[in-house]
């Protein structure tokens, strides 16, 4: 690759190449434009795919050379001033050492300078890097139960084990020590767009005016945001091809798209292990861990589902037996009370056996085996989030991004839109800055827009409630039966409709106020969205939900009582006499199942559908691929974002309010498994291949996980004590004579139910049912039944018994044991699973030595060989001292 070098165009010195490296300058050549029907030099055929269009080189006078970035224009949109600082970018960007030529699209509409970056580019790009390489030590990295999974493995003919390597910082001076150094292969292809990427970052364009002076743009996402260029991407590998019988079909250059597709993304690999080396080489670390992070959660969900699939069946097998939901069904004993009315006009008096569903329902979910379930999840969050740090620990070892650091720059937008500078004191130019009272002024600007919106969910979530009274009231009038379970169903269904249109305003939203803030760099930009978007989606999906379980029903006094009343006017939304648990568990499942359901359709389907539309009315002949992967939707702005942001509201879900629905692991794990490949699949064939970027470990997600973590100790503590009716069948246990054997709940629904005189209830006289009967002129039911535990006092007020005082200590005293008892699970946890694996900590002691092995002989090189010299000198001279001798 070393005849890559040419002449220089310009004398002017790289942004981020010292001055001793004008050798690698080379001149910028361009494709002849005229036309596009044969006067193209002949381009040269990938050795994949006969399509001359299709391919992943660009040809000069001597030989071909990768594409390995793609910056795109509009040329139908001709801007003087934007093509003087296009043709400085590029100028500048040649000195760095890349090579550039230049091609328009099929229809003439877009202008595209494609990129090489030579070898000798490429060693001083991972220099400034620091990019760690392979030695040629391999090490022992199998493990004694990888033989377990070897038949969850990816398909080895198609992903072959490369195994692993010990690295080094690399360093062109010792290319004999790294393992394959091949000049065409020594760099994967997601290095080769990362050093581009540090290239196109690193070259400077000035710009000629802007209020305060003379400026300078630094990089192409700068240029990007103020439309010089429409975007930038390297290409993705090779054609996506049905699978075929040619022994060869996965073998040569270029096919890691083609491996990923058939090994990863397709349906069949569902329950494969995901390659991710493979991952990792095409599309960078940052990326590959998302998918590794995934992958690790799905796992890890696998006991979770079957804990709590296991509660579920124990509620279906001793239901029958359940004494609580007998007596409500019993309409000859407990289900022949009669309850009071939920409402004032239009609800009639019913009969507990009306609830039947309702306390069978309520059984399968609330039983015994929930509490075990609560704890189980406490410390299956904290394990899953201490294995993640292993996990994350082996791979910042295998991918050598332990010590990494981020390069932090200048975000664009702050760029453009500040217009105060101040000199840098270390380079001596001029800066954008904000300053402070005008940065205070809109960091509160921007956190009334997020408080207003927090308001809006919160109006939300009460006309929902009014919703459930007014549908409730209306299907009283017609027809009892059913009504509280179509209400309950219905009123879900409408949230979680109000819940997602609510999350694409709010997004909108949160952007606009995150950029009214003026970040100055894109790591405070997306600390300050990932914030808002937490807080607001917190409230969003899991407000309604928190009413149900924790405020619904827990502020009512006995019917026909003030405080029974809003405003004094509306009455409060009330539990079924079974209790809110079941209610709380429908609402938890539609916003959870119905969330992931829309979820897929939005993530799949709209970005095909747009893909569609770019192309219906494009001429397809003679296009080249990076024309195809233009039209491909951009996902490279917010990097996987709202993937991490789904998984991250799917383990609230499954942390939180698990108790409520020991399902929820198991319709988590059903759409993981579906979302890795259906990720996997956009990544590969709808998105943009986004620029390789290094990481080191999840970001921001992982402390927000960990409060998820600690908080659902707090949540499912609660909703056992309050929601729950494990509390208030333990006390009638303990209280009550009749507690032996399978009996020992018999007559608890009569204990917990309290009863009030008719003649108190607030009824209107257009009332549906009335409490006299018309024929005898008799009271028909001269008290009915309500839930909690009250009793007529000496003033003729209602006050709490001697049981109501009971279960309130009881429940106080659960949630502090059971946050207790949690808290030391969660940290035993802690201690005894080490942060890193002691496997690699013993691989990074090896790396460490091998470093400095590698150091102390090349310091001490140059005294060997003087010895050496000397050595010889002083052979020599004994040789002719013996010769003379003799």
């Amino acid at each position: 690759m070393a005849d890559e070098k040419s002449d220089s165009v310009s004398e002017k010195q790289a942004p981020v190449i010292d001055e001793n490296s004008r050798d690698t300058a080379i001149a910028m050549t361009e494709f002849d434009t005229s036309t596009n029907n044969g006067s193209r030099r002949d381009l040269i055929r990938d050795s994949d795919d006969g399509d001359p269009n299709q391919t992943m080189f660009f040809t000069l006078e001597d030989k071909p050379r990768r594409i390995d970035f793609v910056l795109v224009y509009e040329i139908d949109k001709f801007d003087p001033a934007k093509d003087r600082q296009r043709k400085t970018f590029e100028q500048n960007l040649t000195d760095v050492g890349v090579i550039l030529e230049h091609d328009t699209s099929a229809d003439g509409k877009l202008g595209c300078v494609k990129i090489h970056s030579p070898w000798e580019a490429l060693m001083k790009g991972a220099k400034l890097l620091g990019l760690r390489k392979r030695l040629n030590v391999k090490m022992d990295s199998k493990r004694a139960l990888d033989s377990c999974f070897r038949f969850f493995s990816p398909d080895q003919s198609i992903v072959p084990d490369e195994g692993h390597f010990f690295t080094a910082p690399f360093d062109p001076s010792k290319l004999n020590l790294f393992a394959n150094n091949d000049p065409d292969e020594f760099f994967t292809n997601a290095e080769r767009n990362l050093i581009t990427k540090l290239f196109l970052d690193s070259t400077e364009c000035p710009v000629e005016e802007k209020e305060g002076g003379v400026y300078i743009n630094k990089g192409i996402d700068s240029l990007i945001n103020h439309e010089v260029y429409s975007a930038a991407f390297p290409l993705h590998e090779g054609n996506i091809k049905p699978m075929s019988n040619d022994p060869n079909f996965f073998k040569g250059k270029d096919k890691d798209r083609l491996r990923l597709y058939h090994s990863w993304a397709k349906p069949c690999n569902a329950f494969r292990l995901q390659p991710l080396e493979y991952v990792r080489k095409y599309f960078g670390e940052k990326i590959g861990l998302y998918f590794a992070w995934l992958g690790f959660y799905t796992t890890f969900l696998i006991p979770a589902t079957m804990f709590g699939f296991g509660v579920f069946l124990y509620g279906l097998i001793t239901l029958p037996t359940d004494q609580t939901s007998k007596d409500a069904c019993n309409v000859k004993g407990a289900g022949n009370f009669t309850l009071c009315p939920l409402c004032d006009n239009l609800c009639d008096f019913e009969k507990l056996s009306d609830s039947c569903l309702y306390a069978r329902l309520t059984h399968v979910f609330d039983n015994y085996g929930t509490v075990a379930f609560a704890v189980f999840m406490a410390g299956w969050a904290l394990a899953f989030l201490e294995f993640w740090k292993r996990s994350q620990a082996a791979l910042q070892f295998m991918w050598s991004t332990n010590n990494y650091e981020a390069y932090e720059k200048l975000r664009p937008g702050y760029e453009k839109n500040v217009k105060k500078y101040i000199v840098n004191p270390v380079t001596g130019k001029k800066e954008p800055t904000v300053p402070a009272h005008e940065q205070l002024l809109r960091l509160f600007t921007s956190m009334s827009m997020i408080f207003f919106l927090i308001c809006v969910v919160c109006i939300a979530i009460f006309a929902v409630l009014v919703y459930r009274l007014a549908v409730a009231a209306a299907l009283f009038a017609v027809d009892q039966n059913g009504a509280k379970l179509i209400t309950t169903v219905t009123a879900s269904v409408l949230n979680l409709i109000i819940i997602t249109v609510l999350g694409f305003i709010y997004n909108w939203l949160a952007l606009i106020a995150t950029k009214l803030e003026k970040h100055k760099t894109f790591s405070d930009h997306e600390e300050s969205y990932t914030f808002k978007i937490i807080v607001f989606q917190f409230i969003n999906y899991y407000g309604s939900i928190i009413y149900i379980a924790f405020f619904k029903g827990s502020f009512i006094d006995p019917p026909g009582k003030k405080n029974m009343y809003v405003f004094g006017k509306y009455r409060q939304d009330e539990c079924d006499p079974t209790g809110c648990f079941i209610e709380l568990t429908i609402q938890l499942a539609i916003i959870m199942v119905g969330k992931q359901a829309l979820n897929g359709f939005i993530e799949f389907i709209l970005p095909a559908i747009k893909n569609c539309f770019r192309r219906v009315n494009e001429n397809t002949i003679g296009r080249q691929r990076w024309e195809d992967d233009y039209d491909l939707e951009d996902n490279s702005t917010f990097l996987f974002f709202d993937e991490y942001l789904e998984m991250v509201i799917q383990f609230g879900f499954v942390t939180l309010f698990v108790v409520a629905f020991p399902l929820a692991p198991l319709f988590a794990l059903i759409n993981n498994v579906i979302e890795i490949r259906l990720d996997a699949y956009k990544a590969l064939k709808m998105f943009r291949r986004p620029p390789a970027a290094r990481a080191q470990d999840i970001g921001a997600w992982y402390p927000i996980l960990r409060g998820f973590a600690y908080l659902a100790v707090i949540t499912n503590g609660f909703i056992i004590a309050w929601t729950s009716d494990f509390i208030p069948k333990l006390v009638y246990i303990w209280n009550s004579s009749n507690s032996v054997g399978g009996r020992r709940l018999t007559g608890y629904l009569d204990w917990s139910l309290s009863s009030v005189n008719t003649s108190l209830l607030s009824r209107t006289n257009d009332a549906k049912a009335d409490i006299y009967d018309k024929r005898t002129h008799r009271v028909k039911y001269p008290e009915c039944r309500f839930r909690g535990h009250v009793t007529l006092g000496e003033n003729s007020e209602y006050e709490p018994t001697r049981e109501y005082w009971q279960i309130l200590f009881a429940r106080m005293a659960f949630v502090i044991v059971f946050e207790h008892l949690c808290f030391l699970l969660m940290s035993l946890i802690s201690i005894f699973v080490p942060d890193i694996p002691g496997r690699i900590k013993q691989m990074w002691r090896y790396e460490r030595q091998l470093e400095q092995s590698i150091a102390y002989e090349d310091s001490f090189a140059h005294v060997r060989e003087r010895r050496a010299s000397m050595g010889e000198q002083v052979a020599e001279v004994n040789e002719v001292t013996e010769i003379t001798s003799h």
